[in-house]
């Protein structure tokens, strides 16, 4: 798993997956930061993936380099409302220092994958590794 952390921490940024009345839907995200409870993610309680999310939880974010190497993470998500949570994401992204600030730390919505399949493509050495966490 330690290269796979590794990759993520290096590009955090990718696109996340979800499905919508039985379809696919994808948009630019982040992965904000991954500790022992899982995987880290934040949305606004009004955007349209939030409502996606409560009714069908299974995402998929993909994240690339340069050089096309890529990791993938699938799994199902869990909401958050813990405050600690909030406030880590607000320290280790500027995007959602952007769009939250202390007065209205309310309206993000924090989700975590606890648990998930990790997939890392390395095409230079056309090595793969999987992991499940």
């Amino acid at each position: 798993m330690n290269k796979i952390i590794e990759f993520i921490n290096q590009n955090k940024f990718g696109n996340l997956a979800t499905c919508s009345n039985e379809k696919p839907d994808t948009r630019p995200f982040e992965l904000v930061f991954h500790d022992d409870k899982g995987m880290f993610f934040y949305s606004s309680a009004e955007e349209e993936l939030t409502n996606q999310l409560k009714q069908n939880p299974n995402i998929c974010f993909c994240a690339t380099d340069s050089n096309y190497n890529y990791v993938k993470v699938k799994g199902s998500i869990e909401f958050s409302e813990n405050k600690d949570d909030k406030i880590k994401i607000l320290e280790k992204s500027k995007f959602a220092k952007n769009i939250f600030s202390d007065s209205n730390i309310d309206k993000m919505k924090v989700f975590s994958l606890p648990h998930g399949k990790c997939m890392l493509h390395m095409h230079n050495d056309d090595n793969v590794i999987i992991e499940e966490f």
